[in-house]
């Protein structure tokens, strides 16, 4: 077993949020398409269109961290930084390797945890309009690199941006 996700720490704009992590899901590109049915045709297709869907991170919290709810924001000019350092290990040669995903994106929604009780209650995050996201792994280098600025969009064994950049001269 290669590249095992073994464990996580989460930082929200530098706050260490290790004690009241409870769970995180990564953003992932899924390809924007658009059904196609074609005039007296018995079947759809989806055809993708060249683009991406927003990426969204999701997280959740025990407790009620006064510097992250305020972390709040409607513009994208209040984007934060959201960092994210993993433990991926090759069980098999039994060495250990550092990941390192970063993104600038906007909370823009959260969930209160129901109170019911005593227990360990939170909230749950959603980091939306993510703008750039960039995914390394040691001694791998950048697995993915995404921004929305420079229209980049490099990884996962793609390099889709810089020859239609060049088309389209945008430089950045």
């Amino acid at each position: 077993m290669e590249h095992v996700r073994l464990a996580g720490n989460l930082y929200c704009e530098g706050i260490n949020t290790f004690l009241s992590l409870k769970r995180y899901k990564l953003p992932f590109p899924k390809v924007k398409t658009e059904n196609h049915l074609p005039g007296g045709g018995v079947m759809d297709i989806e055809v993708p269109l060249g683009a991406i869907e927003p990426l969204v991170l999701s997280f959740d919290l025990i407790g009620a961290n006064p510097q992250i709810l305020g972390q709040f924001g409607m513009r994208l000019g209040q984007r934060r930084l959201y960092t994210i350092y993993e433990l991926i290990t090759d069980e098999k040669a039994g060495t250990k390797r550092e990941r390192i995903i970063t993104m600038r994106g906007l909370f823009s929604e959260g969930d209160a945890e129901e109170m019911s009780g005593r227990g360990l209650k939170g909230y749950g995050y959603q980091i939306k309009s993510i703008t750039d996201y960039e995914d390394v792994i040691e001694g791998h280098g950048i697995i993915a690199a995404f921004s929305f600025w420079t229209n980049r969009w490099q990884g996962y064994g793609t390099d889709i941006g810089s020859e239609e950049n060049r088309i389209l001269r945008i430089s950045g």
